[in-house]
């Protein structure tokens, strides 16, 4: 076999691995479509959020700016790969740490825990078109009260 055919297969190999955790859907910047999300049991906030998701090697970059439905800004993030093992989070108001888990290039389930309890867990599905993100999320809040969420944002 040809050195240089060996050479090449290795590289293109060595390609396709590194480039194995950015083939996300979710990648990119979105803006929260207030009208078309729901809060149960609310209440919603009045300004949209943006959330920029950018891909890192085996996983995923999250950073979220908004204001919440109690006036404050809330921004948070976290740097997380789909290896389904804790990562810490920062400024989230739904938990300290977050484990990824992708389904497909679609579709992820997100669980936040604080303390070492669940606290939210959301499927996140990107439209076939690439143009809708939806999260689904059930959870409870810090005061103990249960919700039901869905949120919705187009793609920037």
């Amino acid at each position: 076999m040809n050195y240089r055919m060996v050479a090449l297969a290795f590289g293109l190999a060595i390609t396709l691995v590194a480039q194995s955790g950015s083939d996300s859907a979710a990648i990119g910047t979105w803006k929260q479509n207030l009208s078309k999300s729901k809060y149960t049991p609310g209440p919603a906030q009045s300004i949209p959020a943006m959330l920029r998701i950018e891909p890192v090697n085996g996983g995923e970059k999250l950073s979220v700016d908004g204001v919440g439905a109690d006036g404050k800004a809330a921004s948070w993030g976290y740097t997380a790969t789909y290896d389904g093992k804790p990562t810490s989070v920062t400024g989230s108001p739904y938990g300290d740490t977050v484990v990824m888990k992708k389904i497909d290039s679609h579709t992820s389930v997100i669980t936040y825990t604080r303390n070492g309890k669940v606290t939210r867990r959301s499927k996140r599905t990107v439209s076939k078109d690439g143009k809708t993100l939806t999260v689904s999320s059930k959870g409870t809040n810090t005061t103990g009260q249960k919700y039901n969420n869905v949120t919705v944002f187009e793609k920037q």
